[in-house]
Formats: C-alpha cells, structure tokens, sequence
C-alpha cells in the first residue's frame, strides 16, 4: 500500500519561506533582547540562542552585527503601525506612519508619535545609535534611513498641504521643505531627551512643530491633553 506523505505548510511553500521565517524569528529576538535591555545588549550569541539557531545560521541572515539591529528597527516600526493603528486616538495605516488626515487633525498624529517615542526609549535610542552611521552608504543603516526620511517627508509634507487648504498652517511655506525641518526638529529633540531627559518630548515636539507650520503654540497642550486622556482611558479600558 502507498504511503501517503502530509507537507507542512512550510514544506509547501519552499525552502524561502523557511529561511524568511528563520530570519523573522531572529529579528525577532533581538528586539526582545533590546526592549529588556537596550540594544547594547545585543550580541550575536544571545539572540542565536534565544531564536534557537546558531551564530552560523544567523551570520548568514545578518552579516553583521548592525544588520541585525537595522532588522530590529524595522519590525520595531511595524509594530508601531500595528499597535497605532488599532489605537483609539489614531487613525494610522502604512508604516510607519500612513496618516489618514481626514479623520485625524495634525496636532494629535504628532502628538500620538511624539507620546509613542517618549514612552519607547528603547527604540529611540536604538533610531539615534544607528543614524550616526547612516551617512556611511555601505552601512546597512543607510538604506533603512533613506527609506525612512523619504517616507516621513513624503507624509509631513502632505498634511502640510492638507493643512494649507484649510487655513491651518501659512500659505507661503513650502511643504517638502517645512517636512524636512520637522523631521529635523524631531530628530534632534529626541536625541537631547536621551542625554537629558528633563522635558516633555511630547510638548516640545508639538510647539516646535505648531511654530514651523505657522500655527497658534496656545492650542498646543490642549491636544496633547486630549491625546494622554484618551490613552490612558484606553488603557484601563
């Protein structure tokens, strides 16, 4: 009689699936070492064992160390995405950002970013360490951060034209280049907070942005009130 053989559903899908599930679970597992310990705790030995692989499999996912951490990076983002997205004070959809302008006013999405990265200092620390090295084009942070400031400016700019055509933020401004500041703004405040973490991230992101879009700063700590209210009764929901 012949025997029938029953494939896994990785068996069906090929030895990529394998290997892509392989590479997951070490990202994976880096990212849990990090948000325990921070990525200075990452080291090749630990995540190969805590992802139940070898320093040689995971070498050949990850040629080096900082690949590793960019991969953690990245499924950092998409947990943001997923997590805001279901969030109640958030409209979000693409990572990492994917605003929905329509049904979510500019002061609370940068108001819900800004609380995300201050209650996240892990990852924070990790975006900081690694853009350092970003300017480096044969560094493997360098393609993340290219990916991510175009997206980001891409995503500013257009709430700053959404903003425009409602009389919210000044007509004269260019959108691409006031993203661009944004970005920067934000960049930088992130990387004083970690150094000296005795101001409201939060509130200091929303005003510097309100001030480069030509916005009313008063109108600031309203929104991120709301926003923390919201967040809190969500979570005790």
């Amino acid at each position: 009689m012949a025997t029938v053989r029953v494939m896994s559903e990785t068996q069906r899908r090929g030895p990529y699936a394998k290997s892509a599930e392989r590479r997951a679970a070490l990202a994976t597992a880096a990212l849990d070492v990090i948000k325990q310990s921070g990525h200075q705790a990452v080291t090749t030995s630990v995540v190969a064992r805590s992802a139940g692989a070898s320093e040689r499999t995971l070498f050949y996912h990850f040629p080096t160390r900082d690949h590793l951490l960019v991969a953690a990076l990245e499924l950092a983002d998409q947990e943001s995405s997923v997590a805001m997205k279901s969030a109640p004070w958030a409209t979000v959809g693409v990572p990492p950002y994917g605003f929905d302008p329509h049904s979510m006013t500019f002061e609370r999405i940068v108001a819900t970013l800004a609380l995300r990265d201050a209650e996240r200092p892990w990852k924070v620390r990790l975006a900081v360490a690694l853009s350092a090295y970003a300017q480096d084009p044969d560094h493997p942070a360098h393609d993340y951060f290219v990916r991510h400031n175009a997206y980001a400016t891409d995503q500013f700019a257009r709430l700053m034209v959404m903003m425009q055509r409602r009389g919210d933020a000044h007509p004269d401004l260019d959108p691409v280049r006031v993203a661009r500041r944004l970005i920067a703004v934000w960049d930088g405040l992130q990387a004083q907070w970690l150094v000296t973490p005795d101001f409201d991230l939060a509130v200091e992101v929303q005003e510097s942005f309100r001030q480069l879009t030509g916005q009313n700063v008063m109108a600031v700590r309203q929104a991120i009130d709301e926003v923390m209210a919201m967040a809190a009764e969500a979570r005790t929901a």
